[in-house]
């Protein structure tokens, strides 16, 4: 699938680049504990309650997005299907980028399109503490039209992050969660492609 929001040059660059994982070798992103709400209107803390001790995917979204936002939230869509049916505890984290517009009901029926269950938490906040977080996890937006398409996979437990930058697809998310989470067997080994 192909992310529309950074120009073509950009995404030959960046597809190329995601093999290379940004915070591999170095000291893991310093994630803030800001205050974010989920699609059903609870309040989280960000690292507290949802990435400490937590193997995590993180993506970036806002809901009036027509091009790589849907093509993004679908993806992740099937990775949470495949790790549903391999009963594998991984948090899904879709944070937008858009907080003043996608307040908790925009984001509940968002997430309702592509079929998010438990675990799979859509979140907003207020636009400092958003901004806050997105800077930490090294996502620059100084356009929401053009951001860039990133997954951030974590293991808080054990220190291991990764990005995915571009055209990615569930088997190399998923590549890069079993390696994160240090899993023994392989999903695709146990869960039909």
């Amino acid at each position: 699938m192909m992310f529309r929001c950074v120009p073509f040059a950009m995404i030959v660059w960046l597809c190329s680049a995601h093999a290379a994982p940004a915070w591999s070798g170095v000291t893991p992103p310093s994630v803030p504990d800001v205050e974010v709400i989920d699609q059903d209107g609870l309040a989280h803390r960000f690292y507290g309650d949802l990435v400490k001790g937590n193997t995590v995917v993180i993506n970036f979204i806002y809901t009036t997005c027509q091009s790589s936002c849907p093509a993004a939230t679908g993806l992740l869509s099937g990775v949470y299907h495949r790790l549903r049916a391999a009963e594998r505890s991984v948090t899904l984290l879709s944070v937008t980028i858009d907080p003043v517009h996608d307040r908790a009901a925009r984001l509940k029926a968002y997430a309702a399109q592509f079929g998010a269950g438990k675990g799979w938490y859509f979140l907003t906040g207020a636009s400092a503490d958003v901004a806050r977080l997105l800077a930490a996890l090294q996502v620059s937006v100084s356009n929401k039209a053009d951001h860039p398409a990133i997954v951030v996979i974590g293991n808080d437990a054990t220190g291991t992050w990764t990005r995915l930058y571009g055209e990615v697809s569930v088997p190399m998310v998923m590549d890069s969660l079993e390696a994160a989470a240090g899993w023994p067997a392989p999903i695709s080994s146990s869960v039909s492609q």
